[in-house]
């Protein structure tokens, strides 16, 4: 195949053939895969089906070098997007555990000659003699030919298309800044880049630390009950931070010879303590305003030489109500922040002289942290089409270049740049599903079902054979199912969504009721045999499907916004008929669909309601406030839910007498801490729910290529 990309001539033999060519030509210009991708995949697909340790790659990769281990996860996580491979159900590339890495197509001899030696740069021309002189030596598998070939096509597209714009940030070795147990994150250098102040969270306790970068000294600044957050350097003696206890958040300056000084406090939550731009004498942060000024959350400014405080939407008109992440331009001109008004989820610039509004992207399914990388460029700490990693975002042309995906369920929560380095901070609690067994009071971990994704919101089927659950192994998130006796995995949805919530399955088990998230929340009706939506709204605000009605023909949904509502709506319209205002968390309906029950918040009870009437089931349930759909189940014979204080969770029987009552609450089983339920089985004797496990998480450098 001859193709023509900028007036320039490349021959490939075979490209046509890749199933997902056009995807990796589409995936090319975001993802920007490097020659060291390729060299990876070479390395794999040269050792005919044997294990390749990460010793062997570092060698092979980076000679005379010293890297961190999470440089290769990267680039397992690139060449695996790249090929459309799962890590789960790998065609191509299986993880083995605690050794390495293996190539699994299957072998086959093949060559592929056909390059024009004339068209190409002396790099292009060097990988390419690479590509061709492996390929004649070499048994290869004839997918991982054509495949290598598509990647040279991609590698050639991103340096010819780079050309034309600004160059990316080039990747050297990665490594880490900090290496404890727990999770560090939270951090900021001092102007001279000498130190560093973070916060180490481990074991219940949260703390701030100051490291000193030279001598690789760490001091552990607080030891009590607070929880530390934000921390910013005000001059080189001076901290200043954000801490927490008891619902009462306050704003310290931390003399690091001296005790500290409240200089503001609030019982509402307040976060992310930035310096105002060329202002010494400001920082910023945000408060939870609970809609009394019209806003969510409200940006602050606060005087360190007075300490009062002034309100942003005081000169500001038309502030938006839902702000995360707020920074200043280097000028400080310009205020960049993430706006989540209206579930716009898009990043803004308000001129500050001006006060004109400015949207740079809407790209961003997510953002986690917005830092300033130059006068035209901000740095991205977030999610965008399901990968989540750090992203380098144009403010000028509003181009979007990737510059690390994360890999394995982790998550880059913020990130820095300094000095010609990127700082950046890692997070990763893995989250896994569960069956407890009441009965036999059991723990099924379902290691065939977990992987190292995250495994969200389980739910049995009907017979009880299948465990329905969300997961994002795909890089996308997906329904997948799950059949307990065989202990095989499929993925079931064909949505690509940033996150999918709790699925509801019909009673004719071939429709499943789900919110799901891609651009804006969307409201759909899933066949169970297309994985495709029938029918899907677009929804302003969150809602949550609870249960089919007896015949399919609707869904109880409730919305939560400062009150609960429950509706009945169309299963083919999604239209919706409100059927009582504060009410919710649960509905059945009886079979012979006159009666409905649901837990009335009016009543504090779990209710029956049939043609008008109303009739107590249960009250007084335990944590009823603090239940989420999935939490609470209604048997023949007793009522199952959860009971929360603090971390602890208990599953909770309460018999029913022979009048429908409920009696006496009984705890039946201790789940592990923080524990998150989401489905009984139909007699109450298991529960799915999902787990995380204890978080970790690093402040990593990486070293960028001059």
């Amino acid at each position: 195949m001859t193709t023509n990309i900028y007036n320039k001539k490349f021959s490939f033999t075979g490209f046509e053939a890749i199933p997902q060519a056009n995807l990796l030509i589409k995936r090319s210009r975001e993802k920007r895969l490097e020659p060291k991708v390729m060299s990876l995949l070479i390395l794999l697909a040269s050792k005919n089906g044997e294990v390749v340790t990460r010793g062997e790659i570092f060698a092979e990769l980076w000679p005379n070098m010293v890297v961190g281990d999470e440089v290769i996860s990267q680039l397992i996580y690139s060449l695996r997007n790249a090929l459309a491979d799962d890590a789960k159900n790998p065609q191509y590339i299986e993880t083995i555990p605690k050794k390495g890495y293996r190539f699994i197509a299957e072998v086959t001899l093949a060559e592929d000659n056909n390059y024009d030696q004339h068209e190409v740069t002396d790099n292009t021309a060097q990988l390419k003699n690479k590509v061709s002189s492996f390929c004649k030596k070499q048994w290869l598998p004839i997918s991982c030919l054509l495949l290598i070939s598509g990647l040279l096509l991609i590698w050639l597209l991103n340096n010819l298309y780079l050309e034309t714009g600004s160059q990316p940030l080039t990747i050297k070795n990665i490594l880490p800044v900090t290496k404890s147990k727990g999770v560090e994150s939270s951090f900021s250098f001092y102007k001279t880049h000498n130190k560093m102040a973070y916060i180490r969270s481990h074991n219940n306790r949260v703390d701030l630390y100051q490291k000193t970068l030279g001598s690789h000294q760490t001091f552990q600044l607080t030891n009590d009950s607070w929880v530390e957050s934000s921390p910013l350097w005000s001059d080189e003696n001076t901290l200043l931070y954000i801490r927490e206890n008891a619902g009462q958040y306050q704003i310290i300056r931390q003399f690091l010879t001296k005790d500290i000084e409240v200089i503001y406090q609030s019982s509402n939550a307040i976060f992310n303590l930035v310096q105002q731009k060329n202002i010494a004498s400001t920082v910023s942060f945000i408060e939870y305003d609970n809609y009394q000024h019209d806003k969510l959350y409200e940006i602050k400014s606060l005087n360190l030489t007075n300490n009062k405080v002034s309100y942003l939407y005081d000169s500001v008109l038309n502030l938006p109500s839902d702000i995360r992440h707020q920074v200043y331009s280097d000028k400080g001109d310009k205020l960049y922040f993430f706006n989540l008004s209206n579930n716009e989820k898009e990043i803004v610039s308000l001129d500050l002289h001006t006060n004109q509004y400015t949207t740079i992207s809407k790209a961003f399914s997510w953002v986690e942290h917005i830092a300033v990388l130059d006068a035209e460029n901000l740095l991205i700490s977030g999610e965008l089409s399901a990968t989540k990693g750090i992203w380098q975002l144009n403010i000028v042309d509003q181009s979007i270049k990737s510059i690390l995906p994360s890999s394995n369920g982790q998550r880059i929560t913020s990130a820095l740049f300094k000095q010609g380095q990127i700082y950046y901070t890692t997070y990763k609690a893995s989250i896994n599903q569960a069956i407890a067994n009441t009965q036999l009071q059991t723990l099924d971990s379902l290691p065939k079902l977990n992987s190292d994704a995250n495994e969200y919101y389980g739910i049995f089927s009907k017979d009880h054979s299948t465990i329905y659950f969300t997961s994002n192994r795909t890089g996308y998130y997906e329904i997948w199912s799950y059949h307990i006796e065989s202990e095989q995995t499929q993925q079931v949805s064909n949505l690509k969504a940033s996150f999918i919530y709790k699925p509801v399955l019909s009673h004719s088990q071939e429709l499943f009721s789900v919110v799901y998230e891609k651009d804006k929340l969307v409201l759909a009706t899933i066949s169970l045999a297309t994985g495709k939506p029938i029918n899907e709204s677009q929804i302003s605000k969150m809602k949550f499907p609870l249960a089919w009605s007896q015949d399919d023909s609707s869904i109880y949904i409730s919305e939560h916004r400062k009150h609960v509502n429950i509706y009945l709506y169309d299963s083919e319209t999604l239209q919706p008929e409100l059927i009582q205002n504060n009410a919710g968390l649960f509905a059945q309906e009886g079979e012979n669909g006159e009666t409905l029950t649901l837990v009335d918040y009016k009543l504090d009870s779990l209710v029956s309601k049939n043609t008008g009437d109303t009739t107590l089931i249960k009250s007084d349930i335990p944590s009823l406030e603090a239940l989420v759909p999935g939490e609470l189940t209604l048997t023949n014979k007793a009522i199952f839910s959860v009971n929360k204080d603090g971390a602890s969770r208990k599953i909770i029987k309460n018999l029913l007498d022979n009048n429908l009552k409920g009696n006496v609450d009984n705890v039946v089983m201790d789940l592990p801490d923080w524990s998150r339920v989401t489905d009984f089985n139909a007699d109450g004797s298991k529960a799915l729910f999902y787990k995380r496990s204890p978080p970790e998480g690093d402040i990593m450098k990486i070293q960028l290529t001059q």
